[in-house]
């Protein structure tokens, strides 16, 4: 990004700019499964976006045609966790809980081939060499890569749920983007429900703590007392001033406050990212609508 780029202060998440694709994504096999927890209906989808070797897998449990609200996990592949067992992240815990929870009420579970929030397997274990040899978070790594915060695209996502007959889902994650990209991609997100294993490494609360202070991800509950801080900062509270296109005020920015957020662009910054809060300026945090729904 260059060694003179100043970020944003605040919770600003690092997005590669839109690209279009040569083609819509196409529905290519699909069979019953039996599996541990039920048989599921799935499919195999081809996106041009991510090419011929990475395809999109959707498990989907019940019938869901015509329904609304149907419960839906938006996840996406990890070899480090869900292979390897990487105690590093909690990508395999999500991902056996999603398919318990999605098993017992009906739902959908869309595996994505973005290895490394879409940066790819290669560039991700490079980010893992970063972050042990230079004391980075996983957002800074990324960035001395030369990579974003999120290169994840859910374009073809809105056809996965139109094809089974979904007409609005509550999104099983802590993740803001996933909400705000499909959203914008005009599907109906209810609501965001919350995704956390209760027993994780310290390893894994340092990267879950990056997650929340640095991309504004909801917070999880803390079985282990306070989360560690921090071991990256630079990105966050080093810089001194917001790029000129972001008007808003960011001194009530922190890790705590994720929901005071507003989408812009940043004109002096490399054309093939942008800056953007997690949240939408119109639109309220799910952490708070939920304390509106506990308030007495």
């Amino acid at each position: 990004l260059g060694r003179d780029f100043v970020p944003p202060p605040g919770p600003y998440v690092l997005l590669r700019a839109p690209h279009s694709s040569s083609g819509m994504a196409t529905l290519e096999s699909s069979c019953t499964l039996p599996t541990a927890e039920g048989t599921v209906l799935m499919q195999v989808y081809h996106d041009p976006a991510t090419g011929p070797d990475k395809p999109w897998v959707v498990s989907s449990s019940g019938d869901l045609d015509g329904r609304e609200g149907v419960l839906v996990r938006l996840h996406d592949a990890c070899f480090t966790s869900e292979i390897l067992r990487s105690v590093k992240c909690d990508c395999e815990a999500q991902l056996r809980e999603s398919q318990r929870l999605i098993a017992a009420e009906g739902g959908v579970l869309i595996y994505t081939p973005h290895e490394g929030r879409g940066i790819g397997l290669a560039k991700k274990v490079a980010a893992y060499r970063l972050q042990h040899e230079q004391n980075l978070d996983t957002v800074d790594a990324n960035r001395a890569l030369g990579e974003p915060d999120e290169a994840r695209t859910y374009t073809c996502v809105p056809l996965m749920l139109r094809n089974l007959g979904v007409r609005s889902i509550r999104l099983l994650s802590n993740n803001p983007f996933k909400a705000n990209a499909l959203r914008a991609l005009g599907v109906t997100v209810v609501r965001m429900e919350s995704l956390w294993k209760a027993d994780v490494s310290d390893l894994c609360l340092s990267y879950v703590q990056a997650k929340v202070a640095r991309m504004g991800h909801i917070a999880p509950p803390s079985p282990k007392g306070e989360l560690p801080a921090r071991r990256g900062d630079q990105g966050a509270s080093s810089a001194s001033s917001a790029p000129s296109s972001c008007s808003a005020s960011d001194s009530s920015l922190d890790a705590s406050a994720a929901e005071l957020c507003i989408s812009c662009d940043d004109e002096e910054g490399p054309p093939l990212f942008r800056w953007a809060r997690p949240y939408p300026e119109e639109e309220a945090s799910p952490l708070a609508a939920a304390d509106e729904e506990e308030a007495p």
